[in-house]
């Protein structure tokens, strides 16, 4: 680790690395905030290495943080959600369907971050593609500046990490631990061309959730159409169970998932583009900030995998760096603890967040213990419109009634009520979206 005492010439506000979902939102933000602000991205095109399918939850774009998101390139809008379980004895489908509205936008990461970096461009921010982070610079305690791989330094009163799971900004500050074990998820994905018109006429306007035997490991394998493409993803739990009998890697997991006849029939003709892998740590770390840096994003461990939530948690917490960051330069105070407390104290007056959070970390406790026909078993007799918010609430109400405590029937009632705003997805969300169409 390189320790200066001097600045060098490249002075910033900020230095943001890595122009994923975070760093565009927060360069974007800190730029409008009248700050100097330079992103920095190792990729020749934003997004351009990122082959994981991706929808943005409509609950989350409703904030007025991110309705500025909606104007993206938009490659489906998604009405409705299927998840299919397969058991043995029985196949049962769960079709959710809100009577208005849009539940999720489908995006491909290599457009929309590229446009994403281009609003932040347009608002102030300096970008330098192709320029790959090695080292922090520390002063006195403080991170102060970054080196490139041609060696340059940039310097920053504040820096902000958004460079993703292995973050060497995180790692070299000594923030983000060796990660292993049943916290790493290992991903395959499948993206496969059908051409529009085979997609409208197979996919519609439906995202779809699988769980059969032999298709994942503690995970939830999907399908997300795009405009011409279908993405395909499954995976596991990097535990001593991951690979087990036939399988091997994580492409049998894949290749037995496509092989199911309701997938295969949906994939003939099509045309395989890429098929890739994806790996995503899944805990929150131990802290977020250090005198003059903040994590955000996947970096920070903020992403939730195990739902499938990952961009509104990143986009979120870009955003809030950024104006913590202004928060620390008006008040001349760069240390942990102040860029602790302003930093998180936006992330926990987020109720999307916070309720998304939870959600996870109940159904990870319950289903990281059963095997996947129990999972599959499970969630066919909840009843309380399916899937892991009712896993969250029927789990309380059953174990309650079991052991005759009322306090956790009276808990899940009250998440239940809780998590509403976030299950229904009303006409006003489609007017907001609707606007930001119009003005794109």
């Amino acid at each position: 680790m390189e320790v200066v005492t001097t600045m060098g010439k490249n002075e910033y506000d900020i230095v943001i690395v890595g122009a994923g979902c975070a760093g565009p939102a927060a360069a974007k933000k800190a730029a409008e905030l009248g700050l100097k602000v330079l992103l920095l991205e190792k990729s020749q095109k934003p997004g351009e290495k990122n082959v994981s399918g991706t929808c943005l939850n409509m609950a989350a774009l409703v904030d007025p943080d991110l309705q500025y998101l909606m104007k993206g390139p938009i490659e489906r809008e998604i009405y409705e959600m299927h998840s299919l379980m397969v058991a043995p004895e029985r196949t049962t489908m769960f079709r959710e369907t809100p009577s208005e509205g849009i539940i999720l936008l489908s995006v491909r990461r290599d457009e929309f971050d590229a446009w994403h970096t281009e609003l932040a461009k347009k608002a102030g921010a300096e970008v330098k593609l192709s320029t790959t982070v090695m080292d922090i610079i520390e002063e006195n305690g403080r991170v102060t500046g970054v080196v490139t791989d041609t060696g340059d330094k940039y310097f920053g009163k504040v820096i902000i990490d958004a460079a993703g799971v292995n973050s060497i900004v995180g790692r070299k500050a000594g923030l983000i631990p060796k990660r292993k074990g049943q916290n790493m998820i290992l991903y395959t994905i499948l993206n496969v061309w059908l051409g529009e018109e085979v997609v409208n006429e197979r996919f519609g306007n439906s995202i779809y959730y699988f769980l059969a035997p032999n298709c994942q490991h503690k995970t939830w394998p999907w399908i997300f159409p795009k405009k011409e493409v279908v993405t395909i993803g499954t995976g596991g739990y990097m535990d001593d169970n991951l690979f087990k009998g036939d399988i091997k890697s994580v492409n049998d997991y894949m290749q037995n998932l496509i092989d199911l006849p309701f997938i295969k029939e949906k994939l003939e003709g099509g045309k395989i583009e890429s098929w890739g892998l994806h790996l995503e740590y899944d805990e929150a770390i131990e802290k977020r900030t250090k005198a003059g840096l903040i994590l955000t994003g996947e970096s920070g461990g903020f992403v939730i995998p195990f739902l499938g939530e990952g961009m509104p948690e990143a986009f979120f917490t870009g955003i809030y760096a950024a104006e913590t960051a202004k928060k620390a330069i008006d008040a001349n105070d760069f240390s942990a603890e102040f860029l602790e407390e302003h930093f998180m104290e936006k992330f926990n007056e987020n109720v999307f967040l916070q309720s998304f959070r939870y959600v996870a970390e109940f159904n990870k406790k319950s289903i990281l213990t059963m095997l996947d026909e129990e999972i599959a078993a499970m969630m066919q007799n909840v009843i309380i419109g399916g899937g892991f918010i009712s896993n969250a609430i029927h789990s309380n109400w059953m174990k309650g009634a079991d052991e005759d405590d009322m306090s956790l029937v009276q808990d899940a009632k009250d998440f239940y009520e809780f998590i509403q705003p976030y299950r229904q997805v009303g006409p006003e969300s489609l007017e907001i979206y609707k606007k930001m169409r119009a003005e794109k």
